[in-house]
């Protein structure tokens, strides 16, 4: 009888080791998966990105020109497209000349600076730096050959913009569908919060990238005509990288600014320092008067967190992920900010 009730125990407890073993197996397995699927994950975020601000515009484009959902989205993409075509045809080979420009005048501007600093006694150790294997000097070239091939795309790039777009046309055709297709996992009784929650992180997007549009819009205008003024080549390429890298926040508008101050410096270090004090100044009325006037209605995000969600992103993603590390942190606030705060500690 005691050998019966210890095979039944020992029986019982096997069967315990293997469901912990099968349980423990499909947690790591589940985190493997989202690991691998992190790209497809981010891809899904650009589009639902891209999908909020075309139904953002397709609204407005339907309720000026009285059109129903179908024909105001197709009239937008319409118009996007003219316009994109429209800018690239105007400013294709003036930007592309000065990008050439730019180019082959960055290496140039790096040699300068060298020949500047070893004047000083305090400036030849780094000027030795600046000229080992992994140095600036020695790196130019391959900075130059990198941007370039930044505004070449691969297959694979070809693809994921693909991927992007057709999925943003598919999410601003047919929002509803996908917002109750995914309230239905949800159950019953929170079915209506969690719409809500839905509608107040599209709400949420949709400011906060209009707000980054606008931004980006006004420094770069305002960096070539700075630029432009304190006659710096290529101002109009540096004015265009301004405001593209102004969609990285903080890290993005000082790599623009550090490659205008070298290639001021082939005018003169005064010019270095007056680009320099442009950039700081632009930066100033970024941070204390763009963002607070055009941001006061999207979810404001702590300066401190935002450098740390793009230095996290950036470790675990990559370029795509410090790309999108500040939308992702302005969704990850308002979802904590309604489903935690609001939910759980005030109630």
């Amino acid at each position: 009888m005691a050998d019966q009730h210890s095979g039944i125990r020992s029986g019982h407890f096997a069967e315990r080791v293997w469901t912990a073993t099968l349980i423990v197996t499909a947690v790591f397995g589940a985190i493997l998966l989202l690991w691998l699927a992190t790209k497809v994950f981010l891809l899904f975020f650009a589009a639902v990105l891209f999908a909020v601000l075309l139904r953002a515009i397709a609204d407005a484009v339907g309720r000026v020109l009285h059109l129903s959902g179908d024909w105001a989205l197709a009239t937008t993409i319409i118009l996007l497209l003219a316009l994109i075509a429209g800018l690239g045809w105007l400013m294709a080979g003036p930007i592309s000349r000065q990008a050439d420009q730019l180019s082959e005048e960055l290496p140039e501007a790096v040699q300068k600076l060298e020949a500047q600093l070893r004047l000083y006694s305090w400036g030849r150790k780094a000027a030795d730096d600046l000229q080992n294997p992994g140095g600036l000097v020695a790196q130019t070239g391959g900075v130059t050959t990198k941007v370039k091939a930044l505004f070449s795309v691969s297959i694979e790039g070809v693809v994921d913009i693909l991927v992007i777009l057709f999925c943003a046309f598919y999410f601003a055709a047919r929002p509803k569908y996908y917002v109750n297709g995914f309230v239905r996992l949800v159950p019953c009784r929170h079915r209506e919060r969690a719409r809500g929650v839905l509608n107040e992180v599209g709400i949420g997007l949709r400011h906060w990238l209009f707000g980054q549009i606008i931004s980006m819009s006004i420094i770069g205008v305002l960096t070539w005509v700075g630029l432009l003024l304190l006659g710096i080549p290529a101002s109009e390429v540096l004015g265009v990288l301004a405001g593209v890298l102004d969609f990285v926040p903080v890290a993005g508008p000082w790599v623009a600014g550090i490659v205008a101050c070298v290639i001021a410096f082939l005018k003169s270090p005064m010019h270095a320092v007056y680009v320099a004090c442009l950039f700081i100044a632009l930066h100033l009325l970024e941070g204390h008067v763009l963002i607070p006037l055009i941001q006061r209605r999207a979810t404001r995000l702590p300066p401190a967190l935002t450098i740390l969600a793009m230095v996290l992103f950036y470790k675990l993603f990559g370029f795509l992920g410090l790309l999108l590390a500040v939308p992702l942190l302005a969704l990850t606030l308002i979802a904590t900010r309604t489903l935690f705060v609001e939910d759980v500690i005030e109630r």
